[in-house]
Order: structure tokens, then sequence, then C-alpha cells
């Protein structure tokens, strides 16, 4: 019979071991990760903007997009520009204000999302694969009804 961990008595506790299965993954596929970015261009900048941009489900103004990002402004700008030079987001003016600049990922931008969305996909599932059935349920049941956004 196997001993499982007893269950966290803390936030601190908790965050530590999703921490250590966060390192996991990410190590695992570290490599892959980063020789994908290298591959479509991106920084990780770049790569939460267009995270942000379709989780957003409206199109924000660089400003809302920066509000939301919780970075300055002018990084913001900077990390559309290279998107909208790139094909990954459009921009247009807004119909109530030309002065505004409305953003929408572009399918080129929501393509790249997708493929590094199945490599991290990959990496859970190598770690899935590594547990036991009873881990794997049990590990489903508390995930549960856990906000998944």
């Amino acid at each position: 019979m196997q001993v499982s961990a007893p269950a966290p008595s803390t936030t601190a506790d908790l965050a530590e071991q999703l921490l250590a299965l966060w390192k996991y993954v990410a190590r695992e596929a570290g490599g892959q990760f980063a020789d994908l970015l290298e591959e479509l261009e991106l920084s990780l900048a770049q790569v939460k903007t267009l995270e942000t941009l379709i989780a957003h489900g409206t199109e924000p103004s660089v400003k809302e997009l920066s509000e939301s990002l919780g970075c300055s402004l002018a990084n913001s700008s900077r990390a559309v520009d290279a998107l909208v030079r790139r094909g990954l987001l459009e921009r247009r003016e807004d119909e109530a204000d030309r002065r505004v600049k409305r953003l929408t990922v572009t399918d080129a931008g929501r393509e790249a999302i997708a493929r590094i969305d199945a490599l991290r996909l990959h990496g859970l599932e190598q770690y899935a694969a590594t547990l036991t059935d009873d881990q794997r349920d049990r590990l489903a049941g508390a995930l549960t009804g856990l906000p998944a956004a």
C-alpha cells in the first residue's frame, strides 16, 4: 500500500507543491518550449500579450491591454507593434473614437498560441503518465470545480 503525503496545511505549503509540479513540467518540456518560441520568433512578453488578448474576449485598446497585463503602456505598445508587423495581431480604429486603436488576434496569432498550448499539454500528459491510476483520480478530483482561468 502506498502512503500518500499529507494534504497541505497552509497556502504556502500548497504553493510549494504547485511550484514543484510547475518546475517538473517546465523542465520536461522546457527545451522544446524555448525551441518553439525561437521558431515562432516570439518573446515571453509577446506570448503573454497574445494570451491576454485571446482571453479578453473583446477588442481592447492598447491602454486597456496594458492595464490587463499590469505593465506600462510603452511596453505594451512595443509588444503590439512587433505582433502587428508579424501578422499575429491586427490594429484598427475604434468606430466611436478614431484616436483609439482596437486590437484583434489574427488566425496566425491564434495558431501560434495553439501550438504553444499543445506543447504545454504534452508536458502535462507526460507528467500524468508518471502517476498511478489512484494518483490521477485524486488529482482530477482535486481539480474538479476549480476556476479554469
